[in-house]
């Protein structure tokens, strides 16, 4: 099944338009040139001086081991036992109220314009020091994508491990293109992102992840110190001088024409597009903004090729919301279009 992903298209001003959908019927065209999905995205520089902002919080309250206050018997130290061993704590409660709503106004903002997602799960502050890591799990109830964004002082560190991990999306489809005349170690089945400071580490939250075991450094100053969470609320929305209304009728035909061309999908995972809409109403430009789409064998109708599948759902798209028209207006829209896959 694959839901346009919200039950709405908003804008800034409110007001929303029916959006959920199921598609019918693929049919392979060759005009979209694929370059693959993108389950992994990094962003150095991410905040800036807040992260300096934010870092210094942390140590300041960590400075003085003999000093007692509420900051540091704030922390769940969370062990499950062969999955999970961390301290961890919530931002929001942590920082004062103009350092988290830079944090999250940035993360939102990202979310929005690079991810088609309008919101983000309230994130977590994490800490590992020696012993702590994550084993391999996938978040994928929490939202399509999850991020992490590292505080830690990577260049100074003095433990090893504290790596975020992800098995490599080869891993995952292990059999196909598979050369018994090739052998393989771990950086060829795991991806190992390190944490540098003020790096926004994004992935595709069904990949199987997890953080590397820390070792050798006991001062939570010292340790890897990350906050976390997901980007969630796939959802159309526009910006500009064409109304929700203006945008909802431009959108109709085109989606009608869509559906009709793709049955059942036989992907899986989400696409975000943005329409960039000159004052005349023709799309100027599609965009790409995440694409974490892959064949669903279990969806391919008989006689079906799933090298197909991708380009299939990728071509329609392109052709019916490239070609929609849209009501002049007074100046330039952009539409942003998510499509989830599930």
């Amino acid at each position: 099944m694959l839901v346009l992903a919200s039950p709405g298209l908003s804008s800034p001003r409110g007001g929303a338009v029916s959006c959920v959908a199921r598609l019918r019927s693929p049919k392979p065209l060759a005009q979209y040139e694929d370059p693959g999905p993108e389950h992994l995205r990094t962003v150095d520089g991410f905040l800036g001086e807040t992260a300096e902002t934010l870092r210094t919080v942390f140590d300041e309250r960590f400075e003085e081991p003999r000093q007692a206050h509420p900051m540091r018997f704030c922390w769940d130290y969370w062990h499950v036992p062969s999955q999970y061993t961390l301290h961890r704590t919530q931002a929001a409660s942590y920082f004062d109220e103009d350092a988290f709503a830079a944090l999250t106004d940035a993360l939102t903002a990202f979310g929005q314009r690079e991810l088609g997602c309008r919101a983000i799960s309230p994130p977590w502050l994490s800490f590992y020091v020696d012993g702590c890591e994550q084993r391999l799990h996938a978040d994928v109830p929490q939202g399509p994508f999850a991020f992490v964004l590292s505080l830690t002082r990577w260049g100074e560190r003095r433990f090893s491990g504290g790596e975020t991990s992800l098995l490599r999306p080869e891993t995952l489809d292990y059999w196909r293109g598979f050369d018994s005349s090739v052998g393989l170690e771990r950086g060829d089945l795991v991806a190992e992102v390190q944490p540098l400071f003020d790096r926004l580490t994004v992935f595709d939250a069904r990949l199987p992840h997890g953080v590397s075991r820390v070792e050798g450094e006991r001062d939570p100053r010292g340790g890897r110190l990350v906050l976390h969470g997901w980007f969630t609320e796939p959802a159309p929305f526009s910006e500009g001088a064409l109304t929700e209304e203006e945008v909802g009728e431009g959108l109709a035909a085109p989606l009608e024409a869509l559906y009709a061309e793709i049955s059942p999908p036989a992907v899986t995972g989400l696409l975000a597009v943005r329409l960039e809409v000159g004052a005349d109403g023709t799309v100027a430009a599609l965009r790409h903004l995440a694409d974490t789409l892959v064949v669903d064998p279990s969806q391919l109708q008989r006689g079906a090729e799933a090298d197909d599948a991708r380009p299939a759902v990728l071509n329609a798209v392109e052709t019916h919301l490239g070609g929609a028209r849209f009501a002049p207006s007074g100046g330039n829209s952009s539409v942003t279009v998510p499509f989830l896959f599930d």
